[in-house]
């Protein structure tokens, strides 16, 4: 790998980082705002977990998505559980081996 190569894929992840920082500002004073009105509005508060769902591999994001489904569940349980088992499938690497080791025997 050349060293141009290099630089291109370190701007790539400085990138990406800048953009999750962005989106966390953004989606932390959502989820303090649906906590802070109690807001049980089921397609606003889907939202903005569709929109964490992307951000699940940064940690602070993970804590936002947790927060929210933590509050959902007391509206929604069975559309909870479902964002839950999104969650795994696309990040939880536990999860997917174990789902994988199933699936093997």
């Amino acid at each position: 790998m050349t060293e141009e190569q290099l630089d291109g894929f370190k701007e790539l992840a400085e990138s990406i980082n800048k953009i999750t920082e962005d989106a966390f500002l953004i989606y932390e004073e959502q989820v303090d705002r649906i906590y802070r009105n109690k807001i049980k509005d089921e397609k606003e508060i889907e939202r903005v977990i569709d929109a964490l769902l992307d951000y699940c591999y940064d940690e602070k994001m993970l804590l936002l998505f947790k927060r929210i489904c933590r509050y959902y569940y007391k509206i929604n349980p069975e559309v909870t559980y479902e964002y839950v088992m999104i969650y795994r499938d696309l990040w939880d690497d536990e999860y997917l081996d174990k789902k994988e080791e199933e699936n093997t025997k």
